[in-house]
């Protein structure tokens, strides 16, 4: 069927709202759930693509939502359900809003040391999810990785996938063609081998080459080119082209590259431990943290280390709606001591990559009172508390309060932190049955104060962000309803 045919036809419980994108194998389509009010993301087989192979792509897309329907983790896309309606044959999973890791890096460059590292230990966690289920991807790279409106990373599209039995051998993407993408694959893979883990951490390792890089180790105009050098030729030293990342990442970087499987991380728990080693590496300050605190919501393009601090704030904002950036990582509630760090902008950095340590806000606060820093440190405190698995909206308000006091004594212009403030207190009278306080805020506060950010599109909010301004908004009157 034409994407014509398609727009408004209802699949089971699905009806197809809008094409998002096509692949090789399958159209992906923006639908909603009819029966629990909900935007998932539809995978239907393209009729034009079976040929005369129907019989093992049909499989092969099946097999698909079989592995990922068994992987339930934070940084991999959801697989809910399959179908088949006639003749087509459809995937139901979750719907990432964003953008996948190529088309950011194409719009706003290469990241910055801690933004790159976030991601590497998210796919790395997912990569490790999917080897304990016995599955290796076979198709990691930039495209193949999703990052969402909350600045997190998922890994999707486990259309390659194979189930890495020993006693059930399976065969179905020998089709007369090498499966995989050339600018990513393992030596192994593109001989033929027999692939592990480790092949996902080479296309892992090349993936994040060309992230940080902005440029593949391996660039070339054919496949064959591109796979000669991946047998043969050693990677330019990513150190030479990103001298601002700590030595000990691209050597990791390049341990992941290396030919031999051998010579790599040899399981996944090693390659996470190297990385969470990182969190302690030697760091420079976030440039311009400052105007990047002050520019991150006014921005239309924002910098990378704007983006960086959107993300940030973006996660806490987003555990205030139970989520957290690392479920398994309790918050640390005042543990004894944190280092001083000898600017503002380097304690915020350090802060930033422990995401969910109250004492690294706190001492950012503590250590220097004055700096913008410490508002915007002031902000992740409060929005910390209104997270799990310690939610304390009492703690929470009193903390934005305090947020709102020492702006205004100041006597500057915070108007973007002050607006989070102040709708955050917002969302805590609301859930808090305060209503008064609730309207006061609202009318007496946001409405007048803060027209600008109620109007604008934020380029990076969670949607419990994006959900409550827009609700603000058709209560203003701003919009006839939902979002624009």
């Amino acid at each position: 069927m034409s994407e014509n045919e398609l727009i408004d036809k209802t699949l089971g419980d699905f009806r197809l709202l809008r094409r998002l994108g096509i692949g090789g194998m399958a159209e992906v389509y923006l639908a909603e759930q009819i029966s629990l009010h909900r935007h998932v993301a539809v995978k239907i087989l393209q009729e034009d693509a079976l040929g005369g192979k129907s019989g093992n792509l049909i499989k092969r897309f099946q097999q698909e939502a079989r592995v990922a329907g068994g992987l339930s983790h934070p940084n991999i896309v959801q697989v809910f359900v399959t179908g088949q309606e006639g003749t087509l044959h459809y995937i139901v999973q979750e719907y990432v809003q964003g953008q996948n890791l190529s088309q950011w890096f194409k719009r706003y460059g290469p990241p910055d040391f801690l933004t790159g590292l976030k991601w590497m230990r998210q796919v790395a966690s997912a990569l490790r999810a999917a080897d304990e289920a016995g599955i290796v991807h076979r198709d990691i790279k930039p495209e193949n990785i999703m990052l969402n409106r909350a600045g997190d990373a998922k890994v999707t599209d486990f259309g390659l996938a194979q189930l890495n039995e020993v006693t059930k051998k399976m065969n179905l993407t020998q089709d007369g063609t090498t499966m995989g993408t050339p600018w990513y694959m393992s030596p192994e893979q593109i001989q033929g081998e027999k692939l592990d883990h480790r092949s996902d951490q080479y296309s892992f390792g090349v993936t994040c080459y060309h992230m940080f890089a902005g440029q593949p180790p391996f660039p070339g105009k054919n496949s064959v080119s591109i796979a000669v050098q991946h047998l043969k030729e050693n990677a330019r030293p990513l150190s030479e082209i990103r001298q601002d990342l700590p030595v000990e990442l691209c050597a990791i970087i390049h341990r992941m590259m290396e030919k031999s499987p051998e010579r790599r991380f040899q399981t996944p728990d090693e390659l996470e431990k190297a990385l969470e080693r990182l969190c302690t590496a030697d760091i420079r300050p976030v440039r311009g943290a400052s105007i990047v605190l002050k520019n991150w919501m006014g921005s239309s393009l924002p910098s990378v280390p704007a983006l960086l601090v959107g993300f940030i704030i973006c996660g806490a904002l987003a555990a205030a709606a139970g989520r957290q950036l690392y479920p398994s990582t309790e918050i640390s509630m005042k543990p004894a001591g944190f280092p001083r760090e000898a600017t503002a902008q380097r304690q915020f950095a350090r802060a930033a990559l422990l995401g969910r340590n109250e004492s690294a806000w706190t001492a950012v606060i503590d250590y220097h009172p004055m700096s913008d820093e410490a508002l915007w440190a002031r902000l992740q405190l409060g929005l910390l508390y209104l997270g799990e698995p310690r939610r304390d909206l009492v703690r929470a308000d009193a903390v934005l309060q305090e947020l709102i006091s020492s702006a205004a004594l100041r006597k500057a212009e915070r108007s973007d932190v002050l607006f989070l403030a102040y709708l955050g207190r917002a969302l805590i009278a609301e859930e808090s049955g305060r209503d008064a306080d609730r309207d006061d805020i609202v009318y007496n506060r946001l409405q007048p104060e803060f027209e600008r950010q109620l109007r604008q599109e934020l380029n990076a909010a969670p949607d419990v962000l994006l959900d409550y301004r827009d609700r603000l908004r058709v209560e203003l009157g701003m919009m006839p309803n939902g979002r624009p």
